[in-house]
């Protein structure tokens, strides 16, 4: 390396490289826009930064045209100007002795670097929790509202929004109607944008301090702004993201309590309805002829039909509500389970002559989930696999032990999945066949609530299917000790 190459970095130079440190670390950690606007007046006022006595942030709205105040920090007077400048510089002072000892004792970087940041989090908190000064100033600027199309044309808020650069302003030269409470001269004036355009103008003066405001410290405020407006964008990304995301959970909410709420209110008549059918069909108000019964019969079942759509409505919104999510983990005999859900689905197996075959080839050890949950997952596989069975199918249920877990298979010969609606059968409302004129009914909602009682119960699922050869569901559960019989006394 020649000498040339080793030649000292003037000093300023490095002073704007720490000032760049410093603003990356500040401005990089605002995830909020409220976060935003306090780091940047807080950069602005910072005695080790840019040094001005106070900063001041208009927002502006494209759609009415106003710029509103957002935020002012500083003091009010001189007097609470110094007073809090002590005070700071009283943190910064222990904060330095922290990391002189951490730096002394080898403290790992990342330790040295937490105590750095530390001092720009202590100076924000100091400025907010200020009582009589800061305080005092920001909200007064807060009532600040100006309509642009009622500014002059030498307005300093109007030529600061156009202005290809920050400027230093004299007071003589630009109108400040509605500002003058706040403002003294020189200050710096410029403007943040992002890529929808004009976001606020930005003031700072050094009213307080004996450091003149010259071309160096436009120099830094410009340069602070152009930084202050590409992090805005990722703020503002962030800040629509949480805000889409606070609506979607809204949305998502008043779904359930409306599938909660018309369930219910479909549930009443439709318990009349099957109730009063049955005492038709049981001749209790008087005999039927033939075609009379034939006719009760289609009705109670497409009413049954109807009621078990209704159900499963009202399941989600129940699991989603949490109302069937207090689950309650136990030993439980999976066989029993089976062999009850089995029941639940005679009907629909019997009209669509479907055999269903449990295979127990070795004991069947207890598993750890809750029955009642175990057994809504068992019928809705169950009532899954008759449905997409072919007449006269075959639907087998059989178990295998393997690394602590039971495996549960619900086999069917039926129609099949493909690849890309496997990807997809979890979801809410889904149906392979979206036509309407499809021939397996149904709301799309079995599976949902499989899945969502799985995750509630520590279960687990496997699906494998081929359009045409059928599909293969398996739940797992982990295998625990079968309770102990209380002996008899």
């Amino acid at each position: 390396m020649n000498a040339a190459s080793k030649r000292t970095i003037p000093p300023r130079y490095l002073q704007e490289l720490t000032l760049q440190e410093q603003v990356h670390v500040a401005l990089g950690s605002a995830t909020t826009l409220e976060e935003f606007y306090l780091i940047l007046g807080c950069v602005l006022v910072d005695p080790n930064i840019l040094a001005f006595s106070r900063a001041f942030i208009l927002c502006y709205d494209s759609v009415t045209q106003t710029y509103t105040g957002r935020l002012a920090v500083g003091a009010l007077s001189r007097k609470e100007h110094e007073r809090m400048r002590a005070e700071i510089a009283e943190e910064d002072r222990r904060l330095f002795e922290q990391i002189a000892a951490a730096q002394a004792a080898n403290a790992e970087p990342r330790i040295l670097q937490q105590l750095y940041n530390l001092r720009f989090h202590s100076l924000w908190i100091h400025l907010m929790q200020e009582q009589e000064g800061s305080v005092g100033l920001n909200q007064a600027f807060q009532q600040v509202t100006l309509h642009e199309n009622e500014l002059p044309d030498n307005h300093l808020v109007r030529l600061a929004a156009q202005w290809g650069r920050a400027q230093i302003v004299q007071r003589d030269s630009v109108d400040t109607q509605g500002l003058n409470e706040f403002l003294r001269f020189p200050l710096l004036a410029g403007h943040v944008v992002t890529k929808r355009g004009l976001h606020a103008v930005v003031f700072a003066d050094r009213a307080f301090e004996k450091k003149p405001i010259n071309s160096l410290a436009q120099y830094h405020f410009q340069w602070l702004l152009n930084h202050a407006s590409v992090t805005l964008d990722n703020v503002e990304l962030l800040e629509e993201l949480r805000q889409s995301s606070e609506r979607l959970k809204e949305v998502d909410r008043i779904k359930t309590n409306f599938l909660s709420i018309v369930s219910h209110e479909l549930r009443t008549p439709l318990t009349a309805i099957l109730g009063f059918v049955q005492i038709l069909r049981d001749k209790q108000v008087g005999p039927l002829t033939p075609f009379q019964e034939d006719l009760l019969n289609r009705v109670a079942q497409q009413s049954a039909h109807l009621a078990s759509l209704v159900h499963d409505i009202l399941e989600v919104a129940e699991v989603e509500a949490g109302g069937m999510l207090q689950v309650e983990l136990t030993a439980v005999d999976p066989l029993t389970v089976v062999m009850h859900t089995t029941t639940r689905v005679e009907e629909r197996r019997k009209s669509k002559g479907v055999v269903i075959e449990t295979l127990v080839e070795e004991a069947i050890p207890f598993i750890r989930t809750d029955p009642n949950a175990l057994e809504r997952i068992l019928y809705h596989l169950l009532d899954n696999a008759i449905k997409f069975s072919p007449t006269n199918g075959r639907v087998r249920i059989y178990f295998r032990q393997h690394d602590g877990q039971l495996h549960i298979t619900i086999e069917d010969n039926g129609i099949g999945i493909s690849p890309e609606n496997l990807r997809k059968i979890f979801d809410y409302f889904y149906q392979v066949d979206f036509r309407l004129e499809r021939a397996y009914g149904g709301m799309g909602l079995g599976l949902t609530i499989v899945k969502l009682l799985l995750d509630a119960t520590g279960g687990q699922i496997r699906v494998e299917s081929a359009v045409g050869s059928g599909s293969r569901f398996t739940v797992s559960f982990p295998i625990v000790e079968s309770p102990a019989l209380n002996p008899e006394i």
